[in-house]
């Protein structure tokens, strides 16, 4: 099974990716806990365009997360799931169409180059107005100011394949929220 988790920064993935993979090993799975961009060669160069230090244009930002998720993808993904496991993701190809349709990239164009990504079996997005998220965060990344959060939570909103947690209420509350929307899959 394959379980992805989504949303602006500051919405809470993080915790509740570590609580979902936490609880589902409890249960007695097997468990890969991951995130996108990831650590390897890829993604980290993607973290250093997000920290600021390198700069690239909307359109070469989307591609190299592509890039990052296909070799997530070969490497991580889907040898897991080969392997009987279950695989949380923190982010995954919405977060791509959601920032990068915000920065004015076409969403057509988003989704045709992530058309050979795995579907996951369940995609939850944690629901968090951009104030509250903003109010949550320590660190600042390039995308982390309100009014561009904004029109990401409006692109997020666009998606009809996620299924929307509300993100408001203690860590308990919206970890409780997730476990009622897991269990219907498994």
């Amino acid at each position: 099974m394959f379980i992805v988790l989504e949303g602006i920064d500051g919405c809470g993935k993080s915790t509740q990716a570590k609580r979902l993979a936490a609880r589902l090993r409890e249960n007695g799975r097997q468990v890969v806990l991951t995130s996108e961009p990831t650590k390897g060669k890829i993604g980290l160069f993607i973290r250093e365009i997000l920290s600021g230090k390198e700069k690239v244009d909307a359109k070469t930002l989307a591609l190299l997360f592509t890039a990052d998720r296909c070799e997530h993808l070969g490497c991580v993904v889907i040898p897991a799931i080969s392997d009987g496991k279950v695989v949380v993701s923190e982010r995954y190809y919405h977060s791509t169409i959601a920032y990068q349709s915000a920065q004015d990239v076409d969403s057509k164009w988003l989704l045709d180059l992530n058309r050979f990504a795995l579907k996951p079996d369940l995609t939850l997005f944690l629901d968090v107005k951009p104030a509250r998220a903003m109010e949550r965060k320590e660190g600042r990344e390039i995308f982390e100011e309100k009014e561009f959060l904004e029109k990401v939570y409006s692109e997020y909103l666009r998606f009809s394949d996620v299924v929307r947690i509300d993100g408001s209420g203690s860590p308990d509350d919206v970890s409780g929220r997730i476990k009622k929307a897991v269990s219907d899959m498994l």
